[in-house]
């Protein structure tokens, strides 16, 4: 019987690994760009109102230290203060280290942030560069910190030649399911 159902699971387990060379979206994401008569508009913080979520991955460098790791973890939680309006915007994160998941398909992330806003409109003034590029629509904190981040990264090759640098970001609005 184990046998068994270790041939019915192995399949799909191993097909779960397996890396579509020809999938564009499996190595890399395009910048979705905000039109520049639409930035005023779509960081709002009344446009598409809901809780949004901005999902975050990073890998680190194997020469990052911990005292290096604690450091990027401190300034990323240091968002939380950036305000918008004079009054904080960002409605809660959430920090994870150590992948401690049992199933083999971590990719090599170190640390996860799950950062809550209010709207989408929210979102895309956190956000900011690459989608807008003018500063008066982006937070200059998080910025600053997408530049100080940016050299603890790995990078990588995709089969394609394009660079893979080690970020993983995921952004949704709950949605609720009846």
């Amino acid at each position: 019987m184990k046998y068994l159902l270790l041939a019915l699971i192995l399949p799909f387990s191993v097909s779960a690994h397996i890396i579509d060379v020809n999938n564009d979206a499996e190595f890399s994401s395009h910048p979705q760009m905000i039109e520049k008569e639409k930035y005023a508009e779509t960081t709002d913080p009344e446009y598409k109102t809901a809780l949004t979520r901005h999902v975050v991955f990073f890998d680190l460098k194997d020469s990052v230290t911990e005292s290096q790791r604690e450091e990027i973890i401190h300034r990323f939680l240091e968002l939380r203060n950036s305000t918008r309006y004079g009054k904080p915007y960002i409605h809660n994160i959430e920090v994870g280290h150590g992948n401690i998941s049992r199933e083999g398909v971590g990719k090599g992330y170190d640390v996860s942030f799950i950062v809550s806003f209010l709207s989408q409109g929210d979102l895309n003034y956190y956000v900011g560069q690459p989608a807008i590029s003018d500063p008066k629509f982006y937070d200059p904190m998080h910025q600053a910190f997408k530049e100080f981040v940016g050299p603890f990264l790995k990078v990588k090759k995709n089969p394609d030649g394009s660079d893979n640098v080690g970020v993983l970001v995921f952004d949704y609005q709950l949605t609720s399911v009846d």
